[in-house]
This record gives structure tokens, C-alpha cells and sequence, in this order.
């Protein structure tokens, strides 16, 4: 029995080299027998990156002696071609395992954007082109991370194709959308940061929101609020290891998480905010000031602090940043496992307080 229409995002590390390239290929060849499925692909890891440099690098050599549309045009499509590349390597791969497949680019898929020149975001999705590939059996590879703009390629800011991939899920009626990412599923830190990180197999759409929102690196925050404001299902998975994360429903079990998010501080701008998320009204309250202890305890100075609802956030040096998350993901793992810091509490802070600047 055939599954409902999946639409798969393959992030830039599932695609960084031929071989997995190749590996990607196989995979989608093997799932495709279960069902249909709509690929869209991101630039190869550390391209886009490259192509950005390229662009400054020629703007730095030749000073601009008027603006310009058409040279915001050509940085764009220039910056677009990574998608260009991955996309067509792997229909490429997919068509030499015996599967036909296109490389789709945003005008191909009815993909339209809107905004100003450089800074666009995704307009609408028109489903029959892609439609039409899928009746005639072809798997359709969508350029991610750009629209289609009054005749010419617009990109939709770093993380796009995450954007572009719910986007077109929600156009198709898709039973779910997947995001192939290398680090998997939704973890409580970021494991690069924190190795001891829990990976959370089940958390609900708004968590996943405020979270993207707070700087976690997990999903680009405008495919989180897209898929949280049409109710799109998301699965959060990497191709080579068994983590994954579904994304939708409500939690049963109390969830929280720490994100970091570098900068944003005229007062300090070498600092990082670090943010507990929690999930459900109330369930961070009781913790909070059992975090500020550990905090203090630990020596780390603070260079600002606010509590908010289901959110804390510490400001701390840059320096000091990868300490606290995992200080933070330390205790939040014992508390969810119901052995909270013992000690005498300092006073809670009011909703809203704030210590310091730019917390």
C-alpha cells in the first residue's frame, strides 16, 4: 500500500561529497518505493560560504559607482548556485539508479518570492508544477533557499531551503515534511557544544518554534513558524545514525532545552545569550532560580538576565558561553529527571525582571 506524498529536505552535510551524494540517492530511491516524494536540496556544506566570498571579494575590487539592481541580481543568482549544483547532482545520482528525476529551480517549482532586492522572503508555492512531475513519475529535486522575483532569482536569507522544503509541503497537502540534517533530531543543546545532550524524540511545533527563535541552530525559524501556523507535521532526521525527532502533537513529559545565540548587544558585543526554553506554561518557573544558583555557584559573571514566561536568558562573555550551556543542560537533565540542586534557593525573579543590559 502506497504512503501519502512526503516532501524530504536534504541539508548541506547529506550532500557534501560524492559519496554521499550517492548515499543520499540511494536512500531517497528506497523510500520513493514506499511513496511519492518531493526532494528539495540545500547548497553543499561550506559552498555558500565560499560563493558569499566570491561575491565580496569581486564587489571589495570594483567600488559600485551607483547602485545597482543588476548587480544585486547577479550576487544573487551568483550565491544561488550552490543549491544549482547539489540539486543536479543528485537527480543525476537518482537517474543513474534508475529513477527519473528533475532539478527543479524556483520558477520550475512556482516557487515566487517578495521583499526588497537581497533580503526577499517566500511569497507562495503553486503546486501544479510540481504536480504535473509527480503524476508522470518523475521526482522533482527543488532548489531551496530561493523564489522567483520579477524574472530573476531572489534568496531567502541562510537556512531558506528549511523554509522552502515546509513551504512546499503546505502548498501539496504533504503528510509530513522531513528535515535531513546532519545532527539528527531536536537535542536539549547543541551536542557540539554539550556532548551529554538528550535527544528529545517527540517535541510540540510551538517548542520548536521558541527554541529556533532563542538561536538554536536545529531548524531555520520561519520553516518553525510556517509549519507551526498550517500544522504541518515535521520529522527531523539524520541519514547515517538513528536520531530523530518528530515534530507536532503535545508533549506528555516535561521539556526543556538550552539555546545560544552569539552578539545582538551594543553593551557588549563579544557576549552570548544563553536561553533556557521550556515547554508549558509554568514548568520553568519552579527551576529558575535553581539555575541562577548553579550559575553564580559556578563563578561565571553575568552580564545580564531576564525571565520571561517559559524563558530565561543568561548574558555571559563570548568566552564563557559553551560553559554555561553545559552547566545549564547538566541541571535541567537532573531536574526533568526529578533530582533538582539542593541548596537554599536564591529569591525568584519577578516575570519580566531584568539584571543587567541586553540580556
Amino acid at each position: 500500500m502506497s504512503e501519502p506524498l512526503r516532501v524530504v529536505k536534504l541539508g548541506g552535510d547529506a550532500l557534501a561529497s560524492p559519496e554521499r551524494i550517492a548515499a543520499a540517492a540511494r536512500w531517497a530511491a528506497g523510500e520513493r518505493r514506499h511513496g511519492p516524494l518531493v526532494l528539495v536540496a540545500s547548497a553543499r556544506r561550506g559552498v555558500t560560504d565560499h560563493l558569499l566570498g566570491l561575491v565580496n571579494a569581486v564587489e571589495a575590487a570594483l567600488p559600485a559607482t551607483a547602485a545597482s539592481d543588476h548587480a544585486v541580481a547577479a550576487a544573487e543568482r551568483a550565491v544561488a548556485a550552490g543549491e544549482t549544483v547539489s540539486a543536479s547532482l543528485l537527480a543525476l545520482a537518482l537517474a543513474r539508479l534508475g529513477v527519473p528525476a528533475v532539478a527543479a529551480d524556483a520558477r520550475e517549482a512556482g516557487i515566487a518570492a517578495e521583499g526588497s532586492a537581497g533580503g526577499a522572503r517566500l511569497a507562495s508555492v503553486a503546486a501544479d508544477p510540481l504536480r504535473r512531475l509527480l503524476t508522470d513519475g518523475v521526482t522533482p529535486v527543488v532548489l531551496g533557499f530561493q523564489g522567483w522575483q520579477g524574472g530573476r532569482v531572489a534568496t531567502l536569507g541562510r537556512g531558506g531551503s528549511d523554509t522552502t522544503a515546509v513551504a512546499v509541503a503546505v502548498a501539496l497537502g504533504a503528510a509530513r515534511c522531513e528535515l535531513i540534517k546532519d545532527a539528527g533530531g531536536v537535542f536539549s543543546a547543541d551536542p557540539r557544544i554539550a556532548p551529554a545532550a538528550r535527544l528529545l524524540p517527540r517535541v510540540p511545533l510551538r517548542f520548536l518554534v521558541q527554541l529556533a527563535a532563542a538561536g538554536a541552530k536545529v531548524v531555520h525559524v520561519a520553516a518553525a513558524e510556517l509549519a507551526e501556523r498550517h500544522g504541518v507535521p515535521l520529522r527531523l532526521a539524520s541519514l547515517g545514525a538513528a536520531r530523530e525527532t518528530t515534530v507536532g502533537g503535545t508533549a506528555t513529559t516535561p521539556l526543556h532545552a538550552v539555546a545560544a545565540r552569539s552578539g545582538g548587544c551594543p553593551t557588549h558585543a563579544d557576549s552570548v545569550a544563553v536561553t533556557v526554553v521550556s515547554h508549558g506554561a509554568g514548568r520553568l518557573r519552579p527551576l529558575h532560580h535553581h539555575l541562577h544558583r548553579a550559575v553564580r555557584l559556578a563563578g561565571i559573571p553575568l552580564l545580564g538576565l531576564r525571565c520571561g514566561g517559559e524563558q530565561l536568558t543568561f548574558r555571559v562573555a563570548d568566552g564563557d558561553g559553551g560553559l554555561l550551556v553545559r552547566l545549564l543542560d547538566h541541571h535541567l537533565a537532573r531536574a526533568d529527571a526529578g533530582d533538582l540542586p539542593a541548596g537554599r534557593p536564591l529569591a525568584p525573579l519577578a516575570t519580566g525582571e531584568l539584571t543587567g543590559s541586553c540580556a
